[in-house]
This record gives C-alpha cells, structure tokens and sequence, in this order.
C-alpha cells in the first residue's frame, strides 16, 4: 500500500495528477546536455530516469483500467520482471529516446486516466489481482495502485530534484546578501 501521502481518494488523485507538471517544471530550464547527468552516483541519467516513469506509468495504466473494466481482473508484469530492469533500460532506447516524447506519454496518460477515474463512482474501492515477480496473487484496491504510482513517480521527482540541487558548501549558488 502507498505510504507517501494521504489515503483519501481525492487527494490520492490529486497527487496521482501533479507529478506530470512538477517533473516539467524541472526540465524547463535544463540545458540538454544535463539529462546525461546521473540521478545517484553509478545510477541512471536523469533522462534514463525520465523514460522510466513514462514507461512504468504507461504499464500501470493497464492495470488500473483493467480494474475499472472487469469483474476480478488480473494483472501480471512476469514478462517485466523476468528481466532486470537495467536491460529493458537498453532494450527500450532509455539512453537514445527523445525526452520530450516520454514527458507527453506521462502527461496524456496521467490526464486521460484521472479524467476516466474522476468520472468512475467509487473507482477507489475496485480491486484488482496483481501477479507478483513470485508468481502469487495479490489482491489490492484501485486506491493503493493509484496511491502507489503517485508515490512512485514523485519519488523519482524529488530524486531528479536532489540530482540537479548544488552541492551542499556551493558557494557559487548562495547570493550575496545586500545590506
């Protein structure tokens, strides 16, 4: 279950919609060049990072349709987990695609997935089965796999934050002050 930020349908949701803009917000003014910069020593690049929420995202949507589609739907990612996640990195051009491609697929999906959910009575009490890397079944609610993408992306968020912020001590970033 999500265990970043409230549990209320509404404000789930409106996590769930904001992570998009926040992650904008953070790329307006980057020079391109600074995508190549790693989120965490010996991690991924910022843009590696980037096509990652888009591409989680973009799988997590079947699932949360499913569940809004379906009696007792099952939602499985063994193919996904049967890899590690560094190869499908390589395999899905992580470090070659268009940045801009990736940040429009996390914005529409966002947006058309919250318009379907905000129009869906009691969406968040759905369930839906997920098949773990294990291969059981986890029953969990619509509520918990919106919460949980919310959460997954505003973690990368803030991991892009912490990757672009200046080092601690950088006295090139502190301004003077004016007396």
């Amino acid at each position: 279950m999500s265990t970043a930020g409230p549990s209320e349908p509404a404000e789930v949701l409106a996590r769930f919609v904001r992570a998009p803009s926040e992650l904008e917000a953070l790329l307006a003014d980057l020079p391109a060049g600074q995508l190549q910069t790693e989120a965490h020593p010996g991690g991924w690049t910022l843009a590696q990072v980037i096509h990652h929420i888009a591409d989680g995202d973009d799988l997590w949507k079947a699932c949360i349709l499913a569940g809004l589609g379906e009696a007792s739907p099952v939602y499985s990612l063994e193919w996904y987990w049967s890899l590690p996640q560094d190869q499908w990195s390589q395999s899905w051009r992580y470090a070659s695609r268009p940045i801009a491609d990736s940040l429009a697929l996390f914005r529409a999906n966002r947006s058309i997935t919250a318009t379907i959910l905000a129009g869906t009575a009691r969406w968040w009490e759905r369930q839906v089965s997920i098949r773990s890397n294990s291969g059981a079944l986890e029953t969990t609610t619509l509520l918990e796999v919106v919460g949980d993408q919310a959460d997954h992306a505003l973690q990368h968020v803030e991991e892009i934050r912490l990757a672009l912020a200046p080092p601690p001590g950088d006295r090139a970033h502190i301004l003077p002050v004016v007396r």
